[in-house]
């Protein structure tokens, strides 16, 4: 005979224990309530189970503040008011009050697990006259997370990136002292490298915990410390949330995904693209929305993810058998104080602020880098329906909501003012408003003989042909001195190519000191965008050396006007 456990009997996930009936509530309410909870989101990701429980717990705070509620019968409309009532007054930890949208989702799990309650126990509560619009204009007065500028953006990268560069290099050596202890027969009393191979062979590759090491194994934990200690001979074998941390947030800032969702990424992610061997799909699960979303990626860049995740995949092998059955299939898990375990958001707060200190970079949290990215593309190229395919959103708003701020409007503005400017020189006025002599048929221009070269370096067979949408044959192509912006450029990522944009890059530049602003940056400033945060960090490394070597041979450009 199986026995089945109450419905309010406590349960626990990892070190966490779930007890409703621990949270200062009448037993018949908590037994209503952990049935409710348990058949809503029992079988939801654990960390979805987590915070609704938080967001319960709220609510046996309340109780015992007020002890408003006795029994079932209790739970009523007037209850629900004073709930919300006394979540406008509570405050955080550092004394703030808590946001709107904290309020709201607390309210909210509450909500639901009486909702569920009166549709699926019909007469266990009596009718409950629901409050209307508890918490009014929550999504408009919810501030998202601040954006981040794209150069500082860049810069996170580039720390990923030196970080990522040490790492190899110490994995290196590592192979290298183990080659050499096997090439010389030396012991691990004496050589860290036959110490590795000790690990491997009496261990299983992983470290058990100091103190087991040290009762078990102690003549291995004594030549573990001479040899410098568990902090420099593991990275050698699987890394620590600190070692992980710069190939995460490097994927984070690739892909702009949720920092979340990449954390939970699965090992299989990478998929071959067909008919193009230079790049791959990474693939990775969005929870919230229940989608999948995609990104393609260069194969030979060391620093783009598939580099980034074989190297991941390489490196953890040895703990991927020793976390729990449900997280083996993770791409980043990690050796902790308490074994290894597959990465969280959570769990990268530590690595993130001593990777601010050790770089002595601007403070940023992990929620800023997607509304970041997808504002950074927004602004280098005005199309919210790619800055939406990107982010995999359902709708066009939700998106809107992610790029909108100071910096953007500012944008939006110069825009607006420049094609109010380029509509009023196409206004035609009525023929009694004029003078009565004959209107002047406007010139057409001739093109010039030759191959015409845009300041850029990229040649067109005739400017003058009207092919650009919102052109006629016989007027210059309005993308002619901007081939930046033109759907059509290509430019190959060679030394000479990266020279000349350099070359206009400085160009740019020079004439924003000597030109009125509102015109430079209506029609300057987003090539110089598109030239610092788009094309020119594309370029392989080795090519910038030579670049900047052609660049002193070539001819001086014409002033802008």
């Amino acid at each position: 005979m199986t026995l089945v456990p109450p419905l309010d009997a406590p349960r626990r996930f990892r070190q966490t224990v779930l007890d409703f009936r621990t949270l200062h509530l009448p037993r018949d309410v908590a037994s209503a309530l952990s049935e409710a909870f348990w058949h809503r989101h029992g079988a939801g990701r654990l960390q979805t189970i987590f915070d609704h429980w938080a967001r319960i717990r709220f609510f046996g705070r309340f109780n015992k503040q007020t002890q408003a509620v006795h029994s079932l019968t209790d739970l009523q409309g007037d209850i629900l008011v004073r709930y919300v009532e006394w979540l406008n007054v509570q405050r955080t930890a550092h004394g703030t009050p808590l946001g709107k949208a904290t309020r709201s989702s607390t309210y909210t799990s509450l909500h639901k697990l009486l909702q569920w309650l009166v549709r699926c126990r019909p007469g266990l509560l009596g009718p409950i006259d629901w409050p209307i619009n508890s918490f009014p204009w929550r999504n408009r007065d919810t501030r998202g997370p601040r954006a981040i500028c794209a150069s500082q953006l860049r810069e996170i990268l580039k720390a990923c990136e030196r970080d990522i560069a040490q790492l190899r290099l110490m994995r290196e050596r590592g192979r290298q002292l183990r080659q050499a202890a096997r090439t010389t027969g030396a012991t691990y009393t004496s050589c860290p490298g036959a110490l590795l191979d000790v690990i491997d062979d009496e261990f299983g590759g992983v470290l058990p915990s100091t103190t087991s090491l040290y009762r078990t194994h102690h003549h291995v934990f004594t030549y573990l410390v001479k040899h410098g200690g568990v902090d420099v001979i593991e990275p050698y074998l699987y890394p620590n949330g600190h070692g992980l941390f710069p190939y995460y947030l490097a994927v984070v800032l690739h892909t702009a995904g949720n920092s979340q969702a990449i954390a939970e990424m699965c090992v299989d992610c990478l998929q071959p693209i067909p008919l193009l061997d230079d790049r791959e799909l990474l693939v990775w699960a969005k929870p919230r929305s229940n989608s999948v979303q995609r990104r393609s990626f260069r194969i030979s860049d060391p620093f783009e993810p598939p580099a980034l995740v074989r190297e991941v995949i390489e490196w953890t092998q040895r703990l991927r058998s020793r976390v729990p059955i449900d997280q083996r299939n993770r791409l980043f898990i990690m050796k902790t104080t308490g074994g290894p375990t597959g990465a969280t958001r959570v769990k990268f707060e530590g690595p993130l602020h001593r990777f601010i200190t050790a770089h002595k970079l601007s403070p940023f949290s992990l929620g800023m880098l997607r509304p970041s990215a997808l504002t950074a593309l927004y602004r280098a190229s005005g199309d919210l329906r790619a800055v939406k395919a990107m982010a995999n959103h359902a709708s066009i708003s939700t998106t809107a909501g992610y790029v909108q701020g100071p910096q953007v409007a500012a944008q939006n503005r110069v825009r607006m003012a420049a094609l109010q400017s380029a509509l009023l020189g196409h206004v035609e006025f009525p023929a009694d408003m004029g003078s009565s002599a004959p209107p002047a048929t406007a010139p057409v221009a001739v093109p010039p003989p030759g191959t015409a070269v845009s300041m850029f370096g990229f040649s067109c067979k005739d400017p003058f042909s009207g092919v650009a949408p919102g052109t006629h044959r016989g007027s210059l192509c309005t993308n002619f001195l901007a081939c930046l912006t033109c759907p059509n450029a290509i430019i190959p990522t060679d030394a000479p190519t990266l020279a000349r944009l350099l070359h206009a890059r400085e160009h740019l530049q020079a004439a924003a000191a000597h030109m009125h602003p509102a015109r430079w940056a209506a029609i300057y400033a987003p090539q110089l965008r598109i030239l610092d945060e788009d094309l020119i960090p594309r370029f392989p490394t080795r090519e910038r050396a030579q670049a900047e070597r052609l660049q002193t041979t070539l001819s001086p450009l014409l002033p802008l006007r």
